[in-house]
Order: structure tokens, then C-alpha cells, then sequence
């Protein structure tokens, strides 16, 4: 008996499932064989068939759609958590590879709410703009950016610098004021109407959104807003100890 005669059916219907994928022969997209196709090449039952699928659902490898077939699934977009350097969003995705471009939604000029006074340390009466925009990577809609910036940086903000640069390369290179501190948190919750529509998500589908304040180096706030992302956005971390323990 070899070696493979130990290793379950639905173990080694995983691995051809997973090394046809890696090859590329199935892409992105693709319909994978079905149940009926693989129990017939394996010689076994479509219950078995269906554990391999289970698995391989729950890693997001591949997506089932009833009433449609099992496809390969869209590879999850990440980005690292760095606590040593501030970098944008878009930073750390071309670093991986990605092209990152933007598709303009919206940029008003508007008085400031009670809530935005407060977080930018603007005067009561202060405008502010309010940029809409989103983050394309690879072509796919994956992020909405909802920032708010204070008029003195907004209104010298251009069309063409908004259409083209993440918000850190404007203030950095455009106006001098590198970001060099970033508070937030992340939170979850639901794509409502609007946002799912922006997003070409499902109303109700779980989003990762992020809310931040940019600061400059004499800890000025530059700019605050929130991000949403799609499900198939991932936040990559390490965390380790200190070698004394502390």
C-alpha cells in the first residue's frame, strides 16, 4: 500500500481542488468540477465530496452559489498592520504588487458638524470638505474613503491630485505635511443602501471599516473620515514579545 492509500478521500479531493488552482488551470472565476464529476474520479460518494467542499468554503478558497455551481473564489486582498512606520493604505498594497486607482464620488464644501470641530480643533464656525472616493485594486472596487479635511488643506486640493494620489502623497508631497501619527479603531458592521451600492456588495454584507485622525509630526490633526472595505479585505498582524518580557 503507498502512502496515499492513508490520506482520507476528501483530504486528496482538497489537494487536487488546491493544486488546480495554484497551477492556474482553475482561475479566479472559474466553475470547479462538481460533486456528481468528482466523486465519479476519486470513486467515491458526493457526501464525501461535499466534506472536501466544506473545508475548502470555510478557508475561502472557493465559493458555492446555489442553484449555480462552485467557483473559485476572488484571493482576499490584505494589508499589514506596521506599528513602526505610518503607511497608507495604498503603500501597502503596491509594495505587494497592486495597482491601486480611484474613482471619484464626491468633494463639498460644507460647515464643519460640532463633531468634526472638535476631533480637527477647527473655530466653531468652521468649512470643511467632505471627499467621497473610491479605492479600485486590480480594477475591483474594494474600498470607500469618506474623509473630511479642513478647509485651509481643502480647498487646495485638486480634481487631478484627488483622481490620482492617496490622501498621504497630497499632504506629503503637495503641501509638505508628512502624516507621522495615525489614531483609529477598526470596527464591523453592515453595508447599508448606499454603501453597498458603492461598494457592488449585497445590502447586509459585512464590511471592515476603519475610523482615523491623521496627525502631523507637532501632532496638528490633518484629516479625519472613515474607510469601509468589502469582506475580501483582510488586515495581515504580527504580534510579538519583547525578549525581556515586558
Amino acid at each position: 500500500m503507498s502512502q496515499a492509500d492513508f490520506i482520507p478521500l476528501y483530504v486528496r479531493i482538497q489537494r487536487f481542488l488546491r493544486e488546480e488552482i495554484e497551477s492556474g488551470r482553475l482561475a479566479e472565476g472559474d466553475r470547479t468540477p462538481s460533486e456528481p464529476e468528482l466523486a465519479a474520479r476519486f470513486d467515491t460518494t458526493r457526501a464525501t465530496v461535499a466534506r472536501a467542499f466544506q473545508q475548502l468554503v470555510f478557508e475561502g478558497v472557493i465559493v458555492r452559489r446555489p442553484g449555480s455551481g462552485t467557483f473559485v473564489a476572488a484571493r482576499p486582498i490584505s494589508a499589514p498592520i506596521d506599528l513602526t512606520r505610518v503607511r497608507s493604505f495604498e503603500e501597502q498594497l503596491s509594495a505587494k504588487g497592486a495597482s491601486i486607482d480611484y474613482e471619484m464620488i464626491g468633494f463639498s464644501h460644507r460647515a464643519a458638524t460640532e463633531g468634526e470641530v472638535e476631533t480637527l480643533h477647527l473655530s466653531a464656525k468652521a468649512k470643511v470638505y467632505a471627499l467621497d472616493r473610491l479605492r479600485l485594486v486590480g480594477g475591483r472596487r474594494m474600498s470607500l474613503e469618506c474623509r473630511i479635511i479642513p478647509d485651509e488643506l481643502g480647498r487646495r486640493m485638486t480634481l487631478d491630485m484627488l483622481r490620482t494620489k492617496s490622501i498621504h502623497r497630497i499632504l506629503d508631497e503637495d503641501f509638505g505635511l508628512r502624516v507621522h501619527r495615525v489614531e483609529g479603531k477598526i470596527r464591523a458592521d453592515l453595508a447599508k443602501p448606499q454603501i453597498a451600492e458603492k461598494l457592488n456588495v449585497k445590502r447586509g454584507s459585512a464590511l471592515l471599516i476603519r475610523d482615523y485622525v491623521l496627525f502631523s509630526a507637532d501632532r496638528r490633526p490633518l484629516i479625519t473620515g472613515e474607510s469601509f472595505y468589502r469582506n475580501d479585505f483582510q488586515i495581515d498582524y504580527v504580534v510579538q514579545q519583547q525578549p525581556n518580557g515586558s
